[in-house]
């Protein structure tokens, strides 16, 4: 897992061109903004969906790259998974992190394949970021090898599965 002081070094050695975007897809609206707070204090760009249509809307219309989902599983129009799979039929390359208070098992049973990378509400300012800057990582370093987001998914799990318990202030979440 990256330090603190790790992940502010990469933060601030983007140039403007190199911020990665993420699309984040929260229906609570309270957890939504704390966590785009979160998101563009650690150097990203958010672009932010109440849910699934929405997020599909942005998908399709963003001129821009979109190098990250971050999605709730459970929503009232269609879980994240389903989303995700959609989104991956716009953005092939997209990678995606499901965020969900319930247990990740749950988020297997729902349809994720084993390469999905999964944060446990309430996660922390610390984890999220981490998880984040892994995700990318993983993309980037796949996108040279010519794999897809799925692998880049595997990796950045294999990854995870080693990181730290939770330090740090909590983002609330609630499913």
């Amino acid at each position: 897992m990256q330090s603190e002081t790790d992940i502010q070094l990469t933060i601030a050695a983007r140039s403007a061109s190199e911020v990665p975007v993420i699309l984040l897809v929260e229906d609570e609206d309270d957890v939504r903004e704390i966590t785009a707070q979160v998101l563009a204090s650690g150097g990203y760009r958010v672009l932010q969906a109440a849910g699934p249509a929405e997020a599909l809307h942005l998908a399709a219309e963003h001129p821009g790259p979109i190098d990250l989902l971050l999605t709730d599983v459970v929503m009232p129009e269609r879980n994240g998974v389903e989303l995700a799979e959609q989104v991956r039929r716009l953005r092939p390359r997209l990678i995606a992190i499901f965020m969900s208070g319930y247990a990740q098992t749950e988020v297997f049973r729902k349809g994720s394949a084993r390469s999905a990378m999964h944060i446990q509400k309430p996660f922390t300012v610390r984890s999220l970021l981490a998880r984040i800057a892994q995700a990318l990582e993983a993309s980037r370093a796949l996108e040279v090898s010519g794999q897809n987001a799925s692998s880049a998914a595997a990796c950045a799990a294999q990854a995870s599965s080693r990181a730290p318990a939770r330090q740090g202030p909590v983002v609330p979440g609630a499913d």
